[in-house]
């Protein structure tokens, strides 16, 4: 089983690509700022604005320093929002969802209302609304992707669990008198793991541009803290004169965003069970 998903994945050759791109870019910002001993925070006002060269490869931005380790440090940050964020979530979402399409009745209703609400807000605007509560802040806008994240993880659990738990393995398992935490936890969520594997992939790339957005517009990661969308926010005053400073976050956004939904698609696409024999 495990060997056909892997088949079908790997023939989609450009999802294997943008895995090994996502790889890559992971690995360099987690590994590279052990290998390269320079201060993300160190400014040097006399060498402002330097083009690439081999002390600094990505040149240097308004305060002098570097920006390829603070692309890589503003890496670990946009990408570790993302996960906790995108985890927090989908673990309250599935929980909902569970109980929500489980238990019907009044709990789906109270369940389906509350998704209702969360749907109505476009997904930057719930994020902003969140973080204007709670206040700006890297912990905060783990908390707002994790909101955003819940609707729709919780409704294609909800639809999961309401096509299971028809089934007649179910009314067996009843009939035995399983409990229904046994039910739910060993027969019903373990399948739907891979359409919730697949959601989580999506996601992440979506919660990548939440959390730039909110700290390009000051909500987010605050300086001197190194973030993708600060990064932009901060070179937006110098675009013309000086592009590469926005132009190298931009391209790092870009490049993971696409990465994240190319190898959801390619997920998607191996663990639809209506491709076993394709």
């Amino acid at each position: 089983m495990k060997n056909a998903i892997l088949r079908r994945f790997l023939k989609r050759r450009v999802s294997v690509a943008a895995a090994c791109v996502l790889l890559f870019i992971i690995l360099a910002c987690i590994i590279g700022p052990f290998f390269i001993h320079t201060d993300p925070f160190a400014q040097d006002l006399l060498n402002a604005y330097q083009t690439p060269s081999a002390e600094h490869w990505f040149g240097t931005d308004n305060l002098g320093r570097d920006i390829f380790i603070r692309i890589l440090y503003g890496g670990r940050n946009s990408l570790l929002i993302s996960f906790e964020g995108v985890l927090m979530g989908t673990f309250a979402g599935v929980m909902l969802g569970v109980c929500a399409g489980y238990f019907g009745g009044i709990v789906d209703t109270v369940i389906s209302r509350f998704l209702d609400i969360l749907l109505a807000f476009p997904g930057l605007l719930l994020a902003i609304a969140v973080v204007a509560v709670l206040g700006s802040g890297m912990q905060n806008t783990v908390i707002a992707i994790s909101i955003f994240s819940i609707p729709t993880v919780a409704r294609m659990v909800r639809g999961e669990v309401l096509t299971l738990r028809g089934n007649e393995y179910i009314a067996a398992c009843r009939v035995m008198g399983e409990g229904n935490a046994r039910i739910i936890f060993i027969h019903i969520v373990p399948n739907a793991v891979s359409q919730i594997i697949v959601n989580v992939t999506l996601q992440l790339g979506t919660a990548i541009l939440i959390a730039s957005s909110l700290s390009f517009l000051g909500l987010g990661v605050q300086p001197p803290n190194p973030e993708w969308g600060s990064m932009l926010s901060q070179a937006r005053e110098v675009l013309r004169s000086y592009p590469l400073q926005a132009v190298i976050p931009g391209v790092a956004i870009t490049l993971v965003v696409m990465s994240f939904s190319l190898v959801g698609d390619g997920l998607r696409d191996a663990l639809d069970p209506r491709l076993k024999n394709v």
